[in-house]
């Protein structure tokens, strides 16, 4: 039996709809040669649900750390390289925790 407090499948399947989206959004970048800054908005606002997500159901360290390692494991199966994994966890999770500034 997996504790409540222990079960992170729902931070898993989200997780796969971001990497999903994200990849989504990479390949329409690339395929239409967007400007980089059209393309950061875009990822900023995958990042602002990842934000709600976190806001919306408040999952313990556990499972925010689950979660990262999913975001981070599926962008890098999904070729993203790690300056952009990097770029855009800091942005999706490290940010919302040292505030607005």
């Amino acid at each position: 039996m997996i504790f409540k407090f222990l079960n992170a499948a729902p931070e898993r399947a989200f997780a796969e709809s971001i990497v999903a989206e994200y990849d989504r959004l990479r390949r329409s970048a690339a395929l239409r040669e967007e400007k980089p800054e059209k393309a950061r908005q875009k990822l900023a606002k995958l990042a602002q649900r990842i934000d709600a997500y976190c806001r919306e159901h408040k999952p313990n360290m556990f499972k925010k750390a689950k979660l990262m390692q999913a975001l981070q494991d599926g962008l890098g199966n999904k070729g993203a390289t790690p300056e952009e994994i990097t770029a855009f966890l800091n942005e999706a999770m490290v940010r919302p925790l040292r505030g607005e500034g």
